[in-house]
């Protein structure tokens, strides 16, 4: 009689019931209200750059699986993911081929060189909208003014996104527009990185459906708004209230959509808790010091790199083996 063996697969061994193409289309439903909001403030010109990556990205995930003889996956709704996101952080007013362009560099160079979904160490979004920044800046640049549909005056107190105006005039312009404006989005800008009040119902939305946890943007956010706090006690005239910093650029689209990316972040809480950390000092460090208007998506790459490092830290269990010999 053959002897019964015992086959254990790889971890895990519980299923949570989701599916990656559920986990993608959730988080697209999460970003509809930050879409919403870059209508009602910019008009449905913020349409063309979410359709033409999309396009982009489903277009250039095909054509690779098809070439390297792999099924093909579009229907997971990553690629998709992938297109809205980049076209919320590009202007309305550029041309359709940029977005093309960053969406293919996006989808191909850090995702399926790499062996495809969830096997990327950088964030896919970020890589493409990276390229096309360092290398069209000047188009990029190009930010519209908000215009309401209804309800609300235009925001006129700068004529460019206020990280931009900080960088350039000092601290003394920037306290002229309302606090309001910046929580609703009515200031110059991109969909994605205007409306805070839009992109924290989804991002609430992640967190309640578990679909991202909630050590990555509490302490994004948390540290970034305690390192500038600060140094804007020492010298308010000089740095900015953490309050303007929280409630700018792409701070709450970065801690909710773009640092939570499956693959590039750590999976245990500490790890998961310090990488945010990371990513908040980083940005603060960039928006204070750098030469770029807006930290974020540099801090994040940065911080890719160091969440395997970061997997690897193991708490030390309490109590000790006793010697029963």
């Amino acid at each position: 009689m053959k002897k019964p063996s015992l086959i254990v697969s790889p971890s895990p061994h519980v299923h949570s019931g989701w599916s990656v193409a559920r986990l993608h289309y959730e988080t697209i439903l999460a970003l509809v209200p930050t879409i919403l909001a870059g209508i009602y403030f910019f008009g449905f010109l913020v349409l063309k750059p979410i359709v033409f990556a999309v396009i982009g990205c489903v277009l250039a995930e095909v054509l690779w699986q098809k070439a390297i003889k792999r099924p093909v996956t579009i229907d997971d709704g990553s690629a998709i993911l992938t297109g809205v996101l980049l076209g919320l952080l590009l202007p309305p007013t550029v041309p359709w081929w940029i977005p093309f362009v960053g969406a293919i560099v996006g989808i191909l160079v850090p995702r399926h060189f790499f062996g495809g979904v969830g096997q990327n160490a950088f964030s896919t979004v970020l890589v493409g909208w990276a390229v096309v920044y360092v290398s069209y800046k000047s188009i990029l640049a190009n930010y519209p003014m908000p215009h309401p549909a209804f309800g609300m005056v235009p925001g006129g107190y700068v004529e460019y996104p206020p990280l931009e105006v900080l960088k350039w005039d000092g601290t003394e312009v920037i306290i002229d527009i309302p606090l309001k404006d910046l929580i609703l989005g009515n200031v110059p800008g991109t969909a994605g990185t205007t409306s805070v009040i839009a992109v924290f119902i989804g991002g609430l939305y992640l967190v309640a459906r578990g679909i991202i946890q909630w050590q990555v943007p509490a302490c994004f956010i948390g540290s970034a708004f305690l390192f500038e706090l600060v140094f804007w006690l020492i010298n308010p005239t000089k740095y900015a209230s953490p309050v303007f910093h929280i409630f700018t650029g792409w701070m709450f689209l970065g801690a909710f959509f773009l640092a939570t990316e499956k693959g590039t972040t750590p999976l245990k809480p500490l790890p998961l808790a310090l990488y945010g950390v990371g990513c908040g000092i980083l940005t603060m460090v960039i928006r204070n010091w750098g030469i770029y208007m807006d930290g974020v998506p540099f801090a994040i790459l940065l911080m890719n790199a160091v969440a395997p490092l970061l997997d690897r830290i193991r708490i030390k269990p309490i109590g000790r083996v006793e010697n029963l010999a």
